[in-house]
């Protein structure tokens, strides 16, 4: 049975001699693993596909243990430009695995595939700093999956967060000290700054924002702790951000 969904490559990896298993978030079945027969071969048509950040119309069909296998491909797009800057390349697979990562099969994600698109596009934006356009992803998939970290009122005793602020790295709320417990980490001033900041801007307003960058790097680091505490996840491509 042949169907045909729009999706964005996150993953690919050997599969068999010649062949790669892809996989795919798409928007009508969400993410789904499709095997790509002979695209290691150097003629395959669809090499160039089978492979991170190709957003494309796949055709599939389904193989006889359930799965899919591709069968054509009509690319809409592709940002295989970031390879050409080797850290725009690198948070643009941190964006991709987060995605491959927290998404189950058989769910539907529509927000968040429109969301890795707004991402992917900002990040190839010269204007725009890859930690600020990384963070915006975070902040929004936690958004998405219920997690809202409150960036203006203690999430426990409701009084706005004027002093310090501390976020529970459990339940991912943000705390004032009275309210503070054992799992909280202090979040410094100017990293509650940068998120707030970044949190209230739009992707097209990324490139107005001027942080420094050590703010920046604390501010991602405290939200890799929370994505992976909270999703149980290991995220490999962090280490070398």
């Amino acid at each position: 049975m042949d169907t045909k969904v729009k999706g964005i490559v996150l993953n690919s990896k050997d599969y068999k001699e010649s062949d790669k298993l892809l996989s795919i978030l798409s928007l009508e079945k969400g993410k789904i693993l499709v095997v790509a027969k002979g695209v290691k071969k150097a003629k395959s048509r669809f090499k160039a596909y089978a492979q991170p950040f190709c957003f494309a119309n796949f055709e599939l069909t389904t193989a006889k243990n359930g799965g899919y296998v591709l069968t054509g491909v009509e690319e809409i797009e592709n940002f295989y430009s970031l390879t050409s800057d080797i850290n725009k390349f690198e948070y643009g697979f941190c964006i991709l695995e987060i995605a491959n990562k927290i998404c189950k099969e058989g769910v539907l994600y529509q927000a968040l595939f429109i969301e890795i698109l707004k991402s992917l596009q900002a990040l190839m934006q010269k204007e725009n700093n890859e930690k600020t356009v990384l963070i915006k992803f975070m902040l929004n998939v936690l958004n998405f999956e219920g997690v809202n970290i409150n960036l203006s009122r203690c999430s426990n005793c409701k009084s706005s967060l004027v002093g310090d602020v501390f976020l529970d790295l459990q339940t991912c709320e943000t705390l004032c000290s009275a309210c503070k417990n054992l799992n909280c980490v202090k979040l410094e001033k100017s990293t509650f700054s940068t998120l707030k900041i970044i949190a209230t801007n739009s992707y097209e307003n990324l490139k107005t924002i001027k942080i420094k960058e050590s703010f920046l790097q604390s501010a991602l680091s405290v939200l890799v702790s929370v994505i992976t505490n909270k999703f149980e996840i290991v995220l490999k491509s962090v280490s070398i951000l």
